[in-house]
């Protein structure tokens, strides 16, 4: 946690979570104790980048409610903004539908490629590049289990492709399942029945809410979770800050018009013996003083 004091009172707090997939820092709490005082939660933010940057993270990511204050403060602490999402909360009861009838089967170690190829093909370029997504982000899935945090996942294959993923996780929170869906878009019609699929685990652990976010390129997935018993709650900004590191610049300097003398050599060229018989420098060549190279004439 990164904490601004004045007189020995915290103004201003923010709370970042490191993901163990490949250490990025991630935004979990902001709290400020005077809202109209911007300093206190940018100089919070900005330490934060530095520690990130100075601890090798590239990137550190923030999502907030749409026209929240603090939105601003993210702004000027060099967070830009990447995709908008839709959060909605399940609500309602659904159907269960035996997901290995319908094309849907829980998630293989050996998927992992797969999926991250699904991932390529159906997320739009500059949110990949901000994302900055491996194949690591879809390893280690395995059933979901009460007390622990972790991720299950199922897929559609269609001939050795596959082409329809979701993910039940419970890492972020031990209270909350998050549910995040990947389906080609020929595809579409067995949407519902992966979503179901995963649905089944997440209810399967009693008491624990589940959440799902769809990113706004992918809107029309939400009538499908509606008719499942989802409920809209809102849209949040995922916002994205690329830290740099300070380097040491390592600079040589040339003096190209520096004089030495050098030593009598030989002449290369028949008939120029006394050009390099009198003692001249190389810098007299370039101020026109010395013999002639060719007549061996001093200019007085």
């Amino acid at each position: 946690m990164r904490v601004a004091r004045a007189d020995g009172v915290v103004d201003a707090a923010a709370l970042f979570r490191v993901t163990g997939v490949d250490e990025r820092w991630q935004l979990d709490l902001v709290a400020v104790r005077d809202e109209a005082d911007d300093r206190a939660i940018d100089a919070v933010l900005r330490c934060a980048v530095r520690d990130a940057g100075a601890a090798g993270a590239r990137r550190l990511f923030a999502r907030m409610p749409a026209g929240v204050q603090h939105e601003r403060s993210l702004r000027r602490s060099g967070f830009v903004p990447y995709m908008a999402e839709h959060v909605l909360r399940l609500t309602g009861k659904h159907e269960v539908v035996p997901g290995e009838s319908v094309g849907v089967r829980r998630v293989h170690p050996a998927d992992e490629w797969g999926v991250h190829q699904l991932y390529l093909e159906v997320v739009p370029r500059q949110v990949q590049y901000a994302e900055a997504m491996t194949s690591r982000a879809w390893d280690d899935l395995q059933p979901l289990r009460r007390g622990t945090r972790r991720a299950s996942g199922w897929v559609v294959e269609d001939h050795g492709r596959i082409k329809g993923f979701a993910r039940v996780s419970t890492r972020e929170s031990g209270q909350v399942a998050r549910l995040d869906i990947l389906v080609a878009p020929e595809f579409r019609g067995l949407a519902r029945n992966l979503i179901v699929a995963a649905l089944g685990e997440a209810e399967s652990m009693s008491g624990m809410r589940c959440l799902a976010v769809i990113p706004g390129y992918a809107q029309e997935w939400i009538s499908i979770l509606e008719e499942v018993g989802f409920t809209d709650e809102g849209l949040q900004t995922a916002f994205v800050c690329y830290t740099a590191l300070p380097a040491r610049a390592h600079v040589v300097a040339v003096d190209l018009w520096r004089h030495d003398e050098t030593p009598p050599e030989p002449a290369s060229v028949p008939g120029l013996g006394a050009a390099n018989t009198s003692g001249v420098t190389r810098g007299d060549w370039f101020r026109g003083s010395g013999p002639d190279p060719v007549t061996g004439a001093v200019d007085e």
